[in-house]
C-alpha cells in the first residue's frame, strides 16, 4: 500500500509540474515561418489570385520551418515533413500561374482584342481559341483579296488589323474596310444560301500595305458550335459589320446620285452588288438592333436604320 501510495504522490506532482518550467521563444525563422502560414489563411477569397498567392503563403511557411527544423532544432522527421509540403506546394504554384496568367497575343491581335471582341466581355481564353485557328497574312498595296467573278466564297472569314482595303463593283467604288473590320462579312453571312460554293461580286483591293487575320470558315464554325455564347456574339458582329458597309453604299448613292445617270443599270449594280446584304438586310439590321444593348454604336449608326431598310 504504501509503495502503491508513493507512485500515485510521485505522478500527482509529476501532473502538477507539467509545463511549469515553459521553454524559451523558438528561434526568429521559426516565428516569420509562423506568420508566412498565418497571412496564407487570412487571404480573402475575393482576391483575384487567391488560391495562388495562398499557395505561395504556405510554401514560404514551410521552406522557413524546414530551415530551422534542420538549423536550429536538428529534428529529421519534422524536415522531412516539411520538404514534403514544400514540394507540393511549389508544384501546385506552378500550375496556377500557368493557368492564372493571362493569354498573350500579338500586339496587332491584342488592339483587335481590346476593341472588338473585349467590350463584348469574350474573355481571352475564348478568344485565344480563334487565334489559334486563324493565321496573319500580308498582302500588298495593290494586291487582290478577292476577284469579281473568280475568287470562290465560303472558304474564309478575314479581319483586317493593318492597312486599308477598298471594295468596287466593276469600276464603281462602293466602300472600303479599315482596321478592325470584317473584309467579307456579307459572304460569310450567305454561307448557308444560294451563295455557298459561288464567287465574290465585289474586287477586294488593298489601297496600301494590309495585315489580315485569316480564319478558316469551317474551322471557325466547328469551333463557334462548341460555344454558344461566342457564336451567338459573333453572330451580332457580323450584323453590325453587314449594317456599317449597307449604311456606306446607300451614303455614297445618296450624296453622288449622278453616279447613276448615263448608266441604266449603274444603280441598280450599286443597290445589288453585294446581294448578300439587301437579300438579308431584315434579319442583319435586327441582329444589329440586339447588338446595341451590348455595345456601343457610332451615333449616325441608329439614324441609318431607315435607310438600309429601302435600299
Amino acid at each position: 500500500m504504501a509503495t502503491n501510495a508513493t507512485v500515485t504522490n510521485a505522478s500527482d506532482v509529476e501532473t502538477k509540474d507539467h509545463c511549469k518550467d515553459w521553454a524559451e521563444a523558438q528561434h526568429a525563422v521559426f516565428q516569420l515561418a509562423r506568420l508566412f502560414i498565418l497571412i496564407s489563411f487570412l487571404t480573402p477569397c475575393t482576391f483575384r489570385y487567391h488560391s495562388l498567392f495562398l499557395r505561395v503563403m504556405l510554401s514560404c511557411g514551410h521552406i522557413l520551418t524546414l530551415i530551422w527544423g534542420a538549423v536550429f532544432v536538428c529534428m529529421p522527421d519534422f524536415v522531412i515533413w516539411c520538404g514534403a509540403f514544400s514540394v507540393a506546394n511549389l508544384v501546385h504554384i506552378v500550375y496556377l500561374a500557368y493557368t492564372s496568367l493571362p493569354d498573350r497575343f500579338s500586339k496587332a491581335l491584342d488592339d483587335i482584342y481590346l476593341h472588338v471582341f473585349k467590350p463584348l466581355k469574350i474573355s481571352r481564353k475564348q478568344f485565344q481559341g480563334l487565334a489559334e485557328i486563324g493565321s496573319m497574312e500580308l498582302l500588298g498595296k495593290g494586291g487582290s483579296y478577292a476577284k469579281q467573278d473568280h475568287t470562290c466564297t465560303g472558304l474564309r472569314l478575314s479581319m483586317l488589323l493593318k492597312g486599308r482595303l477598298k471594295v468596287s463593283y466593276d469600276d464603281v467604288y462602293l466602300h472600303s474596310v479599315d482596321v478592325n473590320q470584317f473584309v467579307d462579312s456579307p459572304e460569310y453571312d450567305t454561307r448557308n444560301e444560294t451563295f455557298t460554293g459561288g464567287k465574290y461580286k465585289v474586287n477586294i483591293r488593298a489601297s496600301e500595305d494590309c495585315l489580315l487575320f485569316v480564319l478558316p470558315q469551317a474551322r471557325l464554325l466547328k469551333y463557334l458550335s462548341r460555344d454558344r455564347t461566342l457564336e451567338h456574339i459573333f453572330n451580332q458582329l457580323i450584323g453590325k459589320d453587314i449594317s456599317q458597309k449597307l449604311y456606306e453604299i446607300q451614303e455614297r448613292v445618296s450624296a453622288f446620285p449622278g453616279m447613276a445617270e448615263g448608266t441604266g443599270n449603274r444603280r441598280t449594280s450599286m443597290v445589288h452588288v453585294r446581294n448578300s446584304i439587301v437579300s438579308n438586310s431584315t434579319t442583319n439590321l435586327a441582329n444589329l438592333n440586339c447588338l446595341q444593348g451590348c455595345y456601343k454604336q457610332p451615333s449616325n449608326l441608329s439614324s441609318s436604320t431607315t435607310n438600309e431598310s429601302t435600299v
